[in-house]
């Protein structure tokens, strides 16, 4: 789960050539600028995000379109807002982005095979999330592993063992967690988790087995239980136990993923601009790159991929709506 802020790739992220050694090697620079891939000066969503919508019946009034076979869905404007509504199943649930259940089931009945890789390219074209994103700094009040399945945590803590080599400072790490059954697939990935059933356990066992010292010197371990009509901790709710702890002012390092990248620092800054005004928090959302199969996998192989791609899409467009709609309340 893990799958394009500043905010699955929003911000423009420069590589320093001094910051990390890796770095230095090949720097990258990331187009993942809100204003440029998402977002235009008038708050409308851009040409790329139509041209995801287009590949999925998503039409915009007056706007080329399909044939009729292809038009599930036309909108009036490119406002975010109503893309927002279309791409959450708010205008008709049969057409929408945002899936429930466990993002390694996702299949979008909206997708082709052939429109999936076409999802697939775009986004590795225009996000770049087949790269990792480095921090913008060197120095942080702390740095924040966020839960996922057991392999996208362990790299997770792979990447953070290797910033913490490599000259970044901070002074506490905080592993962010909670409830949810670990599935079988986990358990046969890592064998050492076959008598561990918690996510919460697991992220532990896997942090204690592989991460270095500098990580394991000053770590605070962080459990949430889920909220309300939910089988399982989300992202929000972990956030909501970490501010429990009572956090110093800073900016933090968050560990995440591939495209969830710029889908959890936009949900975690909303939580703590929301929740915790006066906390005085910023986040910053690092991690290692995705592994996308395009090129010889399934066609059950590609969907799944691209449905998990424009879910967490989905849900990068309504953090932004909730952002705005913030600003303009505080």
């Amino acid at each position: 789960m893990r799958i394009f802020t500043h905010t699955m790739f929003l911000l423009i992220y420069l590589f320093q050539a001094t910051l990390f050694a890796d770095a230095t090697k090949t720097p990258i620079q990331k187009e993942l600028s809100l204003q440029n891939n998402i977002l235009d000066s008038k708050g409308n969503v851009t040409d790329l995000i139509i041209e995801f919508l287009s590949l999925t019946g998503i039409y915009i009034k007056d706007s080329p379109s399909g044939d009729g076979s292809q038009q599930l869905l036309r909108i009036n404007s490119p406002k975010l807002k109503e893309v927002v509504m279309a791409t959450q199943g708010k205008i008709n649930p049969q057409v929408t982005w945002k899936m429930e259940g466990k993002r390694w089931e996702m299949h979008n009945p909206l997708l082709t095979s052939e429109t999936a890789k076409q999802v697939l390219e775009l986004g590795l074209k225009n996000f770049g999330f087949d790269h990792p994103v480095f921090p913008q700094a060197k120095e942080y009040e702390g740095m924040v592993l966020l839960g996922a399945t057991a392999g996208r945590f362990y790299e997770r803590v792979l990447f953070a063992d290797k910033l913490s080599k490599e000259g970044l400072n901070f002074k506490t790490v905080y592993i962010l967690t909670g409830k949810r059954p670990l599935e079988l697939f986990e358990k046969e990935q890592f064998p050492f988790l076959r008598n561990i059933n918690d996510e919460g356990k697991m992220t532990l066992a896997i942090f204690k087995k592989i991460a270095n010292p500098l990580l394991q010197g000053n770590y605070v371990y962080i459990y949430s239980d889920p909220p309300t009509n939910s089988p399982r901790a989300t992202t929000e709710s972990t956030i909501h136990a970490w501010m429990k702890h009572n956090p110093k002012p800073g900016k933090y390092l968050l560990v995440s993923n591939s495209y969830y990248i710029p889908y959890q620092e936009l949900v975690v800054q909303n939580c703590i601009n929301k929740s915790y005004p006066h906390a005085d928090i910023q986040v910053e959302c690092v991690g290692p790159e995705g592994k996308v199969s395009i090129e010889g996998a399934s066609e059950n192989k590609l969907i799944n991929q691209a449905s998990i791609f424009l879910d967490n899409l989905s849900r990068i467009l309504y953090n932004l709506q909730i952002k705005k709609e913030i600003k303009e309340t505080h």
